[in-house]
């Protein structure tokens, strides 16, 4: 019995291994980071106002329509209150 435990031990513990790290991945694939999306009011980014969730990962660039016209939106760089917003966002994906 000892043995066999020597032998399939390893094995057995790889796959274990391996099936968990699949999983993990899968999650973290999953696993959205949605924030609010500012539209810029000056070229700095000092001034912002919310418009639109978004999210932090992705292709198509987080947009919010106001009229004719299609404004880019941004996040926040830090959680002060008073920081600018120029971060790059994302369309959320249903």
């Amino acid at each position: 019995m000892k043995k066999f435990l020597k032998s399939a031990g390893l094995p057995i513990g790889v796959f274990a291994l391996a099936i968990g790290s699949a999983f993990a991945t899968n999650a973290m694939k999953n696993a959205q980071t949605i924030v609010p999306g500012y539209q810029k009011m000056d070229n700095d980014g000092l001034v912002c106002r919310e418009r639109t969730m978004c999210d932090t990962q992705g292709d198509i660039a987080c947009t919010w329509i106001e009229g004719s016209t299609e404004h880019l939106l941004y996040g926040k760089q830090g959680p002060l209150e008073n920081t600018v917003c120029t971060l790059p966002l994302f369309k959320v994906e249903e």
